[in-house]
């Protein structure tokens, strides 16, 4: 038995390696925080890899896509040690619809700064107009359809869900499965999108 260990091992380390070349070889490619902060950079944001977080994992059948801001949407803020920084729930696309799906990130600005023209062109009517409403705080509405993304570092999972509650960007809200057999409580990101760890 102790003959086959280091052949396991070999075999073992190798794995990781051989998926990653495997799913390119598949035509998926993996899009990073680092893409999204040079296209921000690119319209007139400049934003650093690590102030963008992926909501979820999302491929592209290129390497190195050209990804379009498709809406940006400020989120609550927080206070980091001293200061106060800013979130926008940014959607973003690939050029070729075929390459990629949308997708959204957070990006965490120092409070004061402020987007370009170019990109304050993109933002979608319907977050300018939710800002004008008196209720605009509340983006998710009680009995809304949404996808629930659960992460960890081992695993993602999207389900299906409906809202229990209205929530704004930023809060926990309950949501319930379809059938209301599994209840969680998730944080609200945008009008169908809510968060949450295993």
């Amino acid at each position: 038995m102790t003959r086959w260990i280091p052949a396991l091992m070999i075999a073992a380390i190798s794995l990781p390696v051989w998926a990653q070349s495997h799913s390119q070889a598949r035509g998926r490619f993996p899009l990073t925080p680092h893409q999204v902060a040079r296209t921000l950079t690119e319209n007139g944001v400049l934003t650093l890899d690590e102030q963008v977080l992926l909501l979820a994992k999302v491929v592209a059948t290129e390497a190195s896509p050209e990804l379009e801001i498709l809406s940006v949407e400020p989120l609550a803020g927080r206070f980091s040690g001293d200061h106060r920084e800013s979130r926008s729930l940014v959607k973003l696309g690939c050029h070729s619809l075929s390459t990629c799906l949308p997708f959204y990130s957070i990006v965490t600005r120092p409070d004061g700064a402020t987007e370009s023209a170019a990109v304050q062109r993109r933002v979608s009517p319907t977050a300018v107009n939710a800002t004008t409403k008196p209720n605009a705080g509340v983006i998710m509405r009680a009995g809304t359809h949404a996808t629930l993304v659960m992460d960890d570092a081992r695993a993602h999972v999207e389900v299906a869900v409906i809202s229990l509650e209205s929530g704004i960007a930023g809060h926990k809200i309950r949501v319930a499965s379809p059938d209301h057999k599994q209840v969680y409580v998730a944080e609200v990101v945008s009008a169908n999108l809510l968060k949450r760890s295993f």
